[in-house]
């Protein structure tokens, strides 16, 4: 079943609240609807490598990331500011020994170099690379001018989770230049399907995403009785960082 909530703050212009877009359901067109209204408040795509609209949006969807930076390879944590540039970088929440990985394969493939049984808990939004964490459930993404050391601020943050199972477990937390929380925002529940939340501003606010998949790292067994969940990304968009 689809699930679809837009939640508008009124005078956004005034306060800068957030204007908040969730779904979540059993396959792609669930979350679509979202994903697209979503992307189309962001502004037109900037192309990789551009110097971008700076009233348009980045995506990142992993479907290009090469051989040499899938399973069991890990990816660079700058991937995807400084090889295809789109000013995200991927950080450390913590002192954790943090780890990312891309899938190799698709469908009943992926991610099973890290536990079997993975390739039939998450589908893909984009087919068909998904992204996933190793060594701790939390990241973040951290904006800057793409293709640069020059740190930057985003208006608005959404991904794609797969195999959110546990309600209030995955969230997106957003963070201001002066590392201020603007905000945690939690994920709606979609067992072996996928779930949207996308976050906007009025203003260039944030500069950093804390991303919080799941409540149990990659490689672990999958236990629901036990309450544990691992949840797989697909699509980041994000406004242009400036």
């Amino acid at each position: 079943m689809k699930t679809i909530f837009l939640l508008a703050a009124m005078n956004l212009a005034a306060e800068n609240v957030p204007l908040v877009y969730s779904a979540a359901g059993a396959n792609a067109e669930s979350i679509t609807t979202a994903v697209e209204a979503f992307r189309q408040t962001m502004g037109p795509l900037n192309e990789p490598g551009t110097a971008g609209d700076p009233a348009g949006r980045r995506e990142i969807n992993w479907d290009g990331v090469p051989p040499q930076f899938t399973t069991p390879n890990d990816l660079p944590a700058d991937f995807f500011n400084k090889t295809s540039p789109r000013g995200a970088v991927l950080s450390n929440p913590d002192a954790s020994n943090i780890r990312f990985q891309v899938s190799a394969g698709e469908g009943s493939a992926r991610f099973e170099n890290l536990a079997s049984g993975y390739g039939n808990l998450f589908q893909a939004f984009s087919p068909g690379k998904l992204f996933i964490s190793l060594g701790t459930w939390a990241y973040d993404v951290d904006f800057y001018r793409p293709g640069t050391d020059e740190k930057a601020l985003v208006k608005g943050f959404g991904a794609v989770f797969t195999n959110v199972a546990i309600p209030f477990t995955s969230t997106v937390e957003l963070f201001g230049a002066e590392g201020n929380s603007l905000g945690k925002f939690a994920v709606q529940v979609s067992p072996r399907g996928l779930s949207f939340l996308g976050v906007m501003f009025q203003e260039r606010v944030i500069a950093k995403a804390r991303v919080t998949p799941g409540n149990i790292a990659a490689g672990e067994v999958e236990s629901l009785d036990e309450g544990r969940n691992v949840v797989a990304m697909d699509d980041f968009i994000f406004g242009e960082p400036q």
